[in-house]
């Protein structure tokens, strides 16, 4: 099944419904789950955390009245593919746990509540994915210059050697992600991946450097919406037609490989 195609069983569906179509699609793999349960929401992990690995996930739930193709279906699409992938061809040494993460949207609450109530003290890495399924390049953030990490470098040298684009950034607009709770954790090697054109990179400079000028909301807005990831961010127009499976693919390949290449 394509990457997209999996976008499109995601698309439009509540969260409740998403959380039940990712499961779904894992049980006619006959992958095993475990279902971390809270107060008001559910998070779906795949993989053994009592031994040495590296985190992969995304968040499944969606804002009211968006069908939520590219944020957050796109990401739950590659983590699917991925998952898929590595169990029918394992990566020898290399222990990868993946999560889908409930309520992000608001506040990031599945991600901070799993760390809360599990112990991450043999997670090496955390890689988030948000917003995968349209451009060209990847967006790593929130990263500097100064930051390190195996998982970070490596990722960064497979994609030089595919000749993709891949630059870091302190913030994709807003600053949050669920790599963010996991990064408070003292999990450094943490961050999250998104897909972005060069007008996306372009506008997000003219909106910081507008911020610098104090300038009114409206304007900022209207900056905003001239980039193409944000043109459709949490609007009923956020549909699988904007979509491309080069760009899931693209991610997917990336992440497979660099997990290939880890050693912990």
């Amino acid at each position: 099944m394509s990457l997209l195609k999996k976008v499109k069983e995601l698309e439009g569906k509540s969260s409740y419904d998403r959380f039940n179509t990712i499961l779904k699609n894992l049980d006619s793999k006959d992958i095993p789950y475990d279902i971390h349960y809270y107060a008001s929401g559910s998070n779906i992990i795949v993989g053994d955390t009592n031994k040495k690995f590296v985190g992969i996930g995304a968040h499944f739930d969606v804002v009211q009245d968006s069908p939520g193709a590219n944020d957050n279906g796109s990401a739950c699409a590659v983590v699917l593919g991925l998952i898929e992938k590595l169990y029918s061809n394992p990566v020898e040494g290399m222990n990868t746990v993946f999560y889908f993460f409930d309520e992000e949207e608001v506040g990031m609450k599945g991600s901070k509540t799993y760390i809360e109530d599990n112990s991450i003290r043999n997670m090496k890495a955390y890689i988030n994915m948000e917003m995968v399924g349209m451009g060209d390049r990847l967006a790593l953030w929130s990263t500097g210059q100064d930051s390190f990490g195996q998982a970070l470098i490596t990722l960064e040298n497979i994609a030089a050697s595919k000749g993709i684009t891949a630059q870091r950034f302190d913030r994709i607009i807003g600053r949050y992600a669920d790599h963010v709770p996991f990064k408070n954790a003292n999990i450094e090697d943490s961050f999250s991946i998104t897909v972005v054109s060069q007008e996306d990179i372009d506008t997000s400079y003219h909106y910081y450097k507008a911020q610098e000028f104090d300038v009114d909301k409206e304007v900022l807005e209207e900056i905003f919406s001239k980039a193409p990831l944000f043109k459709h961010y949490h609007k009923p127009t956020d549909l699988s037609c904007h979509l491309s499976e080069n760009s899931l693919q693209m991610v997917e390949s990336v992440v497979y490989e660099t997990l290939c290449k880890l050693r912990y």
